[in-house]
């Protein structure tokens, strides 16, 4: 009955992507198939002119601003991205997007599978339900439907743990791979793939990972060396685009936009800033684990990659949907008679499944970052060992 449930929640997603592909609707997933398209011409999608050309075609708003999507736009991603879209550049903008639907439909099942969040011994009913809640909500509607990439990175890490699990360690990488489509998202995947499985597996998924970056760069620009053309085009025009700003965007869910709602003072993350915050937050993550004089669990650790993921980068509410793996320590923390540090978990990641509309109308504007850093205090304060640990989220043995 729980596989069934699984399987309508995703038939759920992949209905409302393909109504949503009957509307001209999904403005990043066209902006993200643009640049593949003029990656593969052997153009540059660094060029802002060229991307807005496109969307103002697609999206016409002859009253458009400075600030309206189609005149603050462009495509942010690294050049590996190129050979991502590639299948979806490929294809008609309409068939492209029935192909995305099914590609968001088979990522919801991979969350839902490997989440390991239905406790044994539930209520059958409630086992039914958690599956379709869990990726039918308005947070994951609301990212298939502006075509973001969120969903379909998770459920390729969720598919990624499972190839792990079966000892299919390059199907497992080059899964976790594609979550790098933002690389400042990602970053934990190489730390935890170390502590998981060894310093070979990290190894390999960098390794990958610049192949794919490489490869790209090849197509779009002709030479390993448009790698520069990205980085210097992604240090410039990224807080060209206003609703990137922590100061004006209160969708953000990372720790300065909180630092700004507190005290006014905006600070704009860069890339030193960026992975100054992960060192600070990977810092105190090995202190706690000091302090318990344990091992983490795997859910722990899971848990803990995530929250660092939706917290330490400057990032918008739809990538909070990460958190879905921190999802087996709070069942975990259920099983181990934690419940009250576990309903805490449970209601401080639903509270950003809440439509940003419900709080801004009472005048809050800063319930996702203060929720995310909730969390985040929560996996630093709360056990990282259990006595009794579900074999469903148990790793495999480490590739040392």
């Amino acid at each position: 009955m729980v596989e069934r449930a699984a399987i309508a929640a995703s038939g759920i997603v992949i209905a409302f992507a393909l109504y949503t592909a009957t509307l001209n609707a999904q403005p990043d997933l066209f902006i993200y198939r643009q640049g593949a398209v003029l990656g593969i011409r052997g153009e540059s999608p660094y060029e802002p002119s060229k991307i807005r050309a496109a969307v103002n075609e697609q999206f016409p708003n002859p009253d458009a601003g400075p600030d309206d999507f189609q005149n603050n736009c462009g495509f942010f991603l690294p050049p590996a991205a190129v050979l991502w879209y590639a299948p979806f550049a490929a294809a008609p903008w309409s068939v492209a997007k029935m192909l995305w639907a099914v590609v968001c439909g088979l990522a919801a099942f991979g969350i839902q599978r490997t989440a390991g969040f239905i406790p044994a011994g539930m209520n059958p009913a409630a086992r039914m339900v958690l599956p379709v809640l869990m990726v039918v909500n308005f947070l994951t509607l609301a990212i298939v439907q502006v075509g973001q990439t969120t969903l379909v990175a998770v459920g390729c890490i969720s598919f990624g743990l499972v190839c792990f699990n079966r000892n299919r360690p390059l199907a497992g990488t080059l899964l976790w791979s594609v979550a790098f489509v933002k690389p400042h998202v990602a970053l934990p995947l190489i730390p935890l793939a170390w502590y998981l499985f060894g310093w070979k597996r990290a190894a390999a998924l960098v390794l990958i990972v610049g192949i794919e970056n490489v490869l790209g760069a090849v197509i779009a620009g002709g030479s390993p060396l448009f790698l520069g053309e990205y980085l210097d085009f992604l240090a410039a025009g990224h807080k060209a685009v206003a609703f990137n700003l922590a100061e004006r965007n209160f969708e953000i869910t990372s720790w300065n936009r909180l630092l700004f709602v507190l005290t006014g003072h905006a600070i704009e993350q860069t890339a030193s800033t960026t992975l100054a915050g992960y060192l600070i937050w990977f810092g105190l993550l090995v202190g706690r684990c000091a302090m318990a004089n344990a091992k983490p669990t795997t859910s722990w650790a899971l848990a803990a990659a995530a929250t660092g993921s939706a917290f330490v980068p400057q990032v918008l509410g739809y990538e909070v949907l990460i958190l879905a793996l921190a999802v087996p320590w709070g069942r975990e923390l259920y099983a181990n008679e934690f419940r009250l540090l576990g309903g805490l978990g449970v209601l401080l990641l639903a509270a950003q499944l809440i439509p940003f509309d419900m709080f801004e109308s009472v005048g809050i504007t800063f319930h996702r970052p203060l929720g995310v850093a909730g969390f985040a205090l929560l996996v630093l304060c709360g056990p990282v060992n259990f006595q009794h640990v579900s074999p469903s989220i148990q790793s495999p043995a480490p590739d040392r």
